[in-house]
């Protein structure tokens, strides 16, 4: 009967010890990821942003973005205040990284544009979480995160692309690519959006079909110099 079980018995130690080693890894990685970003308490960046959302006619425009630690984050026009989905630029790496709300677990690899990044799936540890899940596509070697993929509860699936240039060493990238399903994305109630034309959304609490993609390409940061209070009211 021994003889018989042995073998499970080390089958079992043996998933064990990889899923452990692989936590491990994930945990590590998350590490170098956060030291890197914690480095920058602030910026407030000038960019390009463009808009490609079927309910919300907005032209490319100049903007002042602007952070602070751990999540505030606020995208301003040069005639107002660009509306961005909730939940989505807003989702923070920071708050993804603490390790008070998520458990990192090792997904493998995956090649993307000729590079191999590790895959980190972020479970979150209270029930009622907002994202249900997150997964992050990390460059091992330089510690930068190029890929983010969060599934929300209430607003769908949100994809994060970034590239990396002459900030790199901050965490910063040059261009980040937001990608969102509008027929999942609820719209807030009491909302009042910018449009452009006479094309609005037929629902407000539910936008049309469609994939709806923003991004903005930074020309440069102003980084650690402080953001007043007054920018994120």
């Amino acid at each position: 009967m021994l003889h018989r079980c042995l073998p499970i018995f080390l089958l079992f130690i043996s998933y064990m010890v990889s899923n452990h080693t692989s936590a491990q890894s994930a945990d590590d990685l998350l590490k170098k990821v956060k030291s890197r970003l914690e480095k920058v308490k602030d910026y407030a960046a000038d960019g390009n942003m463009k808009m490609d959302v079927d309910f919300i006619r907005i032209p490319d425009a100049k903007v002042k973005v602007y952070f602070r630690q751990p999540d505030q984050f606020r995208v301003i026009k040069e005639n107002g205040i660009s509306l961005l989905p909730k939940g989505g630029l807003s989702i923070s790496l920071n708050a993804l990284l603490s390790g008070k709300e998520f458990v990192a677990v090792s997904g493998g690899t995956t090649n993307a544009a000729g590079r191999s990044l590790s895959v980190v799936k972020l479970l979150p540890i209270k029930e009622n979480s907002e994202i249900v899940l997150a997964t992050l596509y990390i460059d091992a070697a330089s510690a930068l995160v190029y890929r983010t993929v969060a599934t929300t509860r209430d607003n769908g699936t949100f994809e994060t692309q970034l590239s990396y240039g002459k900030y790199a060493d901050q965490g910063l990238p040059d261009e980040v690519v937001f990608l969102f399903n509008t027929s999942a994305y609820k719209l807030p109630k009491g909302i009042t959006m910018e449009y452009e034309g006479s094309k609005k959304p037929a629902d407000r609490k539910t936008a049309s079909n469609g994939q709806g993609k923003i991004s903005i390409r930074y020309e440069r940061y102003e980084i650690n110099k402080g953001v007043p209070d007054s920018i994120f009211k």
